[in-house]
């Protein structure tokens, strides 16, 4: 069985991470980069990075933007009966060293039982809420089990304080106090950052997995079609991932050091890359003992005392 690892992409600062993590591993057979850039200078990095292993393959679709609306119709390349696909979105900035082979030998052992695996994802809503009820780790503060959860989808704050506990637990060996038992999710929208599926379900299933035109890709594929065809989706809990950011978070994080910090836990000087300018009020400068409007809840995430893998 060969694994196929497909991305909509690009953005070089998140790739140029991404590439190290996954053509590292001799398990990946080929590294579909679906070519989904904003801009010529991304998509130059795109040629780059295709040109530097050959088992990346560029994938083109007529008038893709950079826009999310394209990105359902790049699963029609998803063809191969004797590949498991995994979809890793460009700025999933870690995995878990032997990630991919042990995904690989996970899906393959339970193929049948659901219709797509995922690994346990920081910073995916639905996931903080297992890591939060089911994990050693320690978090105060609001969330809920839904994908665009108000609290930690749709602000900053939680994965601004969620990510450094993180890399400082990989940093100690203590990955082991966020592992979760597997759960499967059935009947609600899970954020796909990384999800892995048969390509002979693809083939198994024909029309009906493609996502309809105007229909969100994200939504049809974990919660619609598992719905349709009462095949939930599977989080492998002691495979761990992380994922940057979602648009309602990406300003403020690439404010802060977390990118860079992911760069170094992968031994690599980070790249050039624009940071956001802080913009602050008036109101809230005059004010500085507020907090912005917008900000999001406060978090505290702490390891607990003692652990470790």
């Amino acid at each position: 069985m060969k694994l196929i690892v497909v991305t909509p992409a690009g953005r070089e600062k998140y790739l140029r991470l991404l590439s190290h993590h996954v053509l590292k591993s001799p398990e990946v057979h080929e590294w579909h980069l679906w070519d989904n850039c904003r801009n010529d200078a991304d998509r130059a990095y795109l040629r780059r990075l295709a040109a530097s292993d050959p088992r990346c393959k560029i994938k083109t679709l007529p008038n893709a933007d950079g826009t999310i609306n394209v990105i359902g119709r790049f699963f029609r390349f998803c063809d191969d009966a004797d590949a498991l696909y995994l979809r890793l979105d460009d700025d999933v900035v870690f995995l878990e060293e032997g990630f991919l082979p042990r995904f690989k030998a996970r899906a393959m052992a339970e193929k049948g039982a659901a219709l797509w695996y995922a690994p346990l994802i920081i910073n995916n809503a639905v996931c903080s809420s297992l890591i939060k009820n089911l994990s050693r780790v320690l978090i105060e503060g609001p969330l809920t089990c839904q994908a665009m959860c108000p609290f930690s989808w749709a602000h900053a704050s939680f994965p601004e304080a969620l990510h450094p506990v993180f890399i400082e637990a990989v940093r100690t060996n203590r990955l082991g106090d966020f592992r979760v038992p597997d759960r499967e999710v059935r009947l609600g929208r899970f954020s796909i950052n990384a999800i892995g599926f048969f390509g002979s379900d693809v083939l198994e299933i024909g029309e009906l997995f493609y996502p309809p035109p105007g229909n969100d890709e994200e939504e049809w594929l974990s919660a619609t079609l598992p719905a349709k065809l009462d095949r939930p989706g599977r989080v492998f809990g002691d495979l761990v991932a992380a994922h940057f950011s979602f648009y309602t978070q990406e300003q403020r994080l690439l404010q802060t050091s977390i990118l860079d910090d992911y760069y170094a836990l992968a031994g690599l000087p980070a790249p050039l890359y624009e940071k956001p300018v802080v913009r602050t009020r008036l109101k809230d400068r005059l004010r500085p003992w507020r907090k912005p409007r917008n900000r999001g809840p406060d978090y505290r995430i702490s390891l607990p005392a003692g652990g470790g893998d």
